[in-house]
């Protein structure tokens, strides 16, 4: 496992009576206290929370991990309330900025958002807001601080404190890598204020790479434990997705009261696993980025006020869903790492009551994951021939049109066009081409069709070892993914220690192996 002596080191919330915040009583403590209770209705602080505010109140930079529920965003909206200012949140979904922004109204924190979705009117009226002292919070996208207008407007703001959700984003061996979050070390090198990263699931290499990558200097770490108790953990194994339906089935039929998610993998899995469902009589709503925006916002709207028990849905319907009473937490097939699983599963249970969290993997899904990860992310020779491809085509001037079709000429047959466009993405991620018209941002259909590029200022062969890197990330989560499905020992231990952290050496009581023939969830199957 990826453990380091340091991370053992560092300080853990609860581990000393010193450290109880709801004990502390300095002044600062009292004032905090008393925003806590006058703007959010609480009596007491989170395990963790006191400790990073009051880190950041000092002037301190911090790194959070707190697990999912636990309270993270408390922990940068009541700096910005007891202190001038404003709290700069770089936030990755514009989904949860609107929820994050409507909750902070609704506690009567003055709060704003810019998105790529509002019109030039409204992006300046919420400048002017900010910029004026009006705001406490402003939440953007990472992507705003590559926007030529928005940067220089960046030093007019009164920013107190940079805040960063969902801080793995910044991490290549991170779940959910995303290359907008590497502007962000420059950005926090020139607003020198404090700065505060936060996040639900990092394992010790991620944070190390968190602070690294955001330039935190000397930061306070607190790291909440990752055993969430009352979440019980089950595998079932079946031979093939007819088999996955068929004990999803049997499952949600004598399941008890309480909502629940149903994770699958892919668009046309949602649709299948929803109208096997309504087969059955079970009353389903479907979620997934397919789906027009209203309807998306009609099924999260609905689940949230508990007119809906039961949601099939992609990964998408993750971020900001907070809903008190989810019972079960069903996969019909794994993610592809364990940050993403324990993430999505970690929606059950946030009352703190008894919840599941069941897991159907079929035969091949390993492979089908291997696949994926080849196709997403080719072999260095592959991006390195594609590389190579594009130089002959463009020549000299460098700049030029160019499709899948066109390269793989070059290439051979025996390198796909999914892996050609992979590797097309890839090389414009590295800066070894651009695009220089064209659909913004550009996406793999383009390349089907055409896509203007031109070659960058840097070699491919300089700029390939992030990649390298990145992809072994990727293969070795992968197996920690295959090994946890395959342990033969107790499943929340086996996590725990995943993401740093020792669990107890005993039988759990919370997994199927550790229940073995009492696994009520096996019990259910067998006795059908």
């Amino acid at each position: 496992m990826d453990d380091d002596p340091r991370d053992r080191a560092r300080r853990r919330p609860g581990r000393e009576r010193a450290q109880d915040e709801t004990r502390c009583r300095a002044p600062e403590a009292e004032a905090a206290l008393a925003a806590l209770k006058a703007r959010f209705g609480y009596d007491r602080f989170r395990t963790g929370q006191w400790e990073l505010i009051r880190s950041v109140l000092s002037g301190r930079d911090a790194l959070g991990v707190l697990p999912t529920g636990g309270g993270k965003s408390v922990c940068y909206q009541l700096p910005a309330i007891v202190t001038p200012g404003l709290a700069l949140v770089v936030s990755p979904l514009i989904s949860l900025m609107s929820d994050q922004v409507e909750r902070c109204r609704a506690a009567g924190v003055s709060a704003g958002l810019l998105s790529s979705i509002q019109t030039s009117h409204q992006v300046g009226e919420v400048m002017d807001r900010a910029l004026s002292g009006r705001l406490d919070l402003l939440f953007v996208a990472p992507e705003r601080f590559r926007s030529p207008a928005f940067v220089p407007r960046l030093a007019g703001l009164p920013v107190s404190l940079l805040a960063v959700d969902e801080a793995h984003c910044i991490s290549e061996w991170g779940h959910d890598f995303r290359p907008a979050y590497l502007t962000l070390g420059r950005v926090r090198r020139t607003l020198e204020v404090p700065a505060l990263a936060l996040t639900a699931t990092a394992t010790p290499r991620v944070r190390r790479e968190i602070c690294e990558r955001l330039g935190l200097e000397s930061p306070l770490e607190v790291v909440g434990s990752f055993d969430r108790g009352n979440l019980s953990w089950h595998v079932v194994q079946v031979a093939d997705s007819v088999a996955k339906l068929s004990a999803l089935g049997e499952i949600l039929c004598r399941r008890e009261s309480g909502s629940v998610i149903v994770y699958a993998g892919t668009r046309k899995g949602v649709e299948r696993t929803r109208d096997h469902l309504a087969g059955l009589g079970l009353r389903a709503e479907a979620y997934h980025a397919g789906l027009p925006g209203e309807e998306r916002m009609r099924v999260q709207e609905t689940f949230m006020s508990g007119g809906a028990e039961l949601v099939v849905a992609t990964n998408a319907f993750g971020m900001g869903i907070d809903r008190d009473n989810v019972r079960l937490v069903c996969h019909m097939t794994l993610p592809r790492t364990l940050e993403a699983y324990y993430q999505e599963a970690g929606r059950a249970g946030r009352d703190g009551r008894p919840a599941r969290v069941v897991t159907f993997v079929g035969r091949g899904d390993h492979a089908l994951h291997q696949a994926f990860v080849g196709r997403s992310y080719p072999p260095l020779r592959v991006v390195r021939r594609v590389w190579e491809a594009l130089r002959e085509i463009l020549g000299e001037g460098g700049r030029g049109v160019v499709t899948a079709s066109l390269i793989r000429r070059i290439v051979g047959r025996r390198i796909s066009e999914t892996q050609i466009e992979a590797s097309v993405e890839i090389l414009t991620g590295l800066g070894a081409i651009h695009r220089f018209q064209g659909p913004l941002g550009g996406t793999r259909s383009d390349l089907g069709g055409s896509l203007p590029v031109e070659l960058g200022l840097h070699s491919a062969e300089a700029e390939l070892e992030p990649y390298r890197s990145r992809r072994a990330g990727e293969l070795w989560k992968l197996g920690r993914v295959r090994d946890f499905v395959r342990t033969r020992g107790c499943r929340r231990r086996y996590l725990l220690r995943y993401f740093g952290e020792r669990g107890s050496a005993g039988e759990c009581s919370g997994c199927d192996r550790c229940l073995g023939s009492r696994d009520p969830v096996r019990q259910a199957l067998t006795t059908r």
